[in-house]
């Protein structure tokens, strides 16, 4: 089964060209490429990649691992080795081989480790965000995982979570691989700095913000205060028709709002950070204040698990601002060699998860 059927083929990804050198191979790796190519040069095996879980998943970094080994292996090299394996977006069931590699080990020995994390980070995200729009439509999801991990990894991660189906991003790094995709934004919110600086005053941010950037479909930041009441109604008056507010109460606090409305949840860790009561609050306070047309984004802490419970309290919630649950790294892979000139040979445990004739099934990558 396939989810998603872009063309990804045309990402072209770049490597540090001391990738080749075995600078970011395990030593041992590299001893055992030197010692094969001495010792048995002719002998041909398989490796294989393959997911162990307990449930299906979406696989992404195939194309990646690809590319990775037509750029270091020379000509020769590549010759003496086929590649077979699924495509970036097809769901996967455990125990199921995702890559295979046939040929001579000391070929690519030293980059079995590079393609195990290629294919462990990018399925983890290209699979969290696979499986959080089977919940929330794409369209109202911003994927806001640029803070939670190193700015370098953020085109990566952005290539894996738009095979996962996302399509609104925050940062032009993060649709550096895919910005040739017609369905990509590039767009936010204002952030808890900027209302600092008019010092604290939403009504006079988003004033300033207007004009420098009146077309934008702005969305207020409402929690600065951690009164959300207070802060819809002193920006009711001068932004009626605003797009969207935006709640990011942090998970150890309960809203001012919330506590006046109904003054025994003060001690109730169910009205903490973002809930169905705060956002439903959100909603009565602002249609009371002529903001119907307005929605509602949530934010701070969102994950599987908070997107069911809002949903299946019908929270009014129109838009989704996702970050940490998108990127963490939760699917790992496992390389083993399988095969030894055509017969089987695998650690104890281990074997080749595919009848050896329907290898032809998969496709041939090289």
């Amino acid at each position: 089964m396939q989810k998603n059927q872009n063309n990804f083929s045309s990402i072209k990804f770049d490597f540090d060209p001391r990738i080749k050198d075995g600078y970011y191979t395990a030593a041992y790796f590299e001893k055992a490429s030197k010692i094969l190519q001495k010792f048995k040069p002719a002998d041909s095996c398989i490796m294989q990649f393959t997911f162990f879980g307990d449930k299906p998943i979406m696989v992404c970094g195939i194309n990646e691992a690809i590319q990775l080994l037509k750029f270091c292996l020379t000509k020769q090299e590549i010759d003496l080795i086929q590649v077979f394996g699924r495509n970036d977006g097809d769901i996967v069931e455990p125990k199921t081989p995702v890559l295979l590699i046939k040929g001579p080990y000391y070929v690519f020995a030293k980059y079995e480790n590079v393609i195990d994390s290629i294919l462990a980070r990018r399925s983890s995200v290209a699979n969290n965000c696979y499986q959080t729009l089977k919940l929330v439509n794409t369209d109202n999801v911003l994927y806001m995982a640029d803070r939670t991990d190193d700015y370098l990894i953020q085109k990566y991660d952005g290539y894996a979570a738009y095979v996962g189906g996302i399509r609104h991003f925050v940062t032009n790094a993060s649709v550096e691989l895919i910005k040739h995709f017609p369905d990509i934004t590039v767009g936010g919110t204002i952030p808890h700095a900027l209302i600092q600086q008019f010092n604290g005053d939403l009504n006079q941010t988003l004033h300033c913000y207007a004009d420098l950037f009146g077309n934008d479909k702005m969305i207020g930041l409402v929690d600065y205060h951690n009164d959300i009441e207070h802060e819809i109604k002193s920006i009711a008056k001068d932004f009626p028709n605003l797009y969207a507010i935006r709640i990011d109460t942090s998970s150890n606090m309960i809203d001012s709002g919330l506590i006046r409305q109904y003054p025994s949840c003060i001690n109730d860790p169910h009205f903490k950070g973002i809930n169905p009561n705060l956002v439903k609050f959100a909603r009565k306070v602002l249609d009371e204040n002529n903001m119907k047309n307005t929605k509602i984004v949530v934010s701070s802490g969102v994950n599987i698990p908070k997107i069911q419970e809002l949903i299946e309290s019908n929270a009014p919630v129109d838009l989704w601002g996702i970050g940490t649950s998108l990127i963490t790294r939760n699917i790992h892979f496992t390389a083993d060699l399988v095969y030894r000139n055509d017969t089987p040979e695998a650690k104890t445990g281990r074997k080749l998860f595919i009848n050896i004739n329907n290898i032809n099934s998969l496709t041939r990558h090289i």
